[in-house]
């Protein structure tokens, strides 16, 4: 009688199932420390890079838009230069026309000096109704361009029975030292 003898026993499918899924973690392992990392870095590159171009990008906008506004500045510091040869004709003329045109009276005209940033200063005072006052103001500054007034000082005054507006504007401008 021959019988045969299985020195090993059956392992139930169950079993077998438990051990391919121990042996699958270091085979995923594997598969990882192979290809997945270096996949992933190189994913990870990609984002850094992108991220990288992006503030680039960034970067070149806002010295576009930097060097705009220093332009601007620029030239609006060129529009209310002057240039110290021609001094202040062309300004001392301009109000005294304008106040002729808006039948305003030219008092006084002082000149206060340069300041250590070399901005001129001068005051000059006239007389008459507050609105035609608004008009000179806004024809200097807004449309002749000729100077920046840094500020006005309104006085009322009573003259007898009469009574006037005197008004003093400091009227500033960049010298120009050449």
């Amino acid at each position: 009688m021959s019988k045969e003898m299985n020195i090993k026993p059956t392992v139930p499918y169950r079993k077998r199932l438990q051990r391919l899924l121990w042996s699958a973690a270091p085979l995923l392992l594997l598969c990882y420390l192979m290809g997945f990392r270096k996949t992933a870095a190189v994913i990870s590159d990609y984002h850094k890079n992108q991220r990288l171009q992006q503030q680039g990008a960034l970067m070149a906008d806002s010295m576009l838009v930097f060097e705009n506004k220093q332009e601007a500045v620029d030239r609006w510091q060129k529009q209310y230069l002057v240039d110290s040869s021609r001094l202040d004709g062309a300004i001392l003329a301009s109000i005294n026309s304008r106040c002729d045109e808006l039948g305003l009276q030219f008092k006084e005209y002082k000149p206060l000096g340069t300041s250590a940033q070399d901005i001129w200063t001068r005051v000059v005072t006239v007389e008459g109704t507050f609105h035609k006052i608004l008009q000179l103001t806004f024809q200097l500054e807004q449309q002749e361009q000729l100077c920046r007034i840094a500020s006005i000082k309104y006085q009322h005054i009573k003259e007898g029975d009469s009574e006037v507006l005197n008004c003093s504007l400091y009227i500033q401008n960049v010298v120009n030292k050449k």
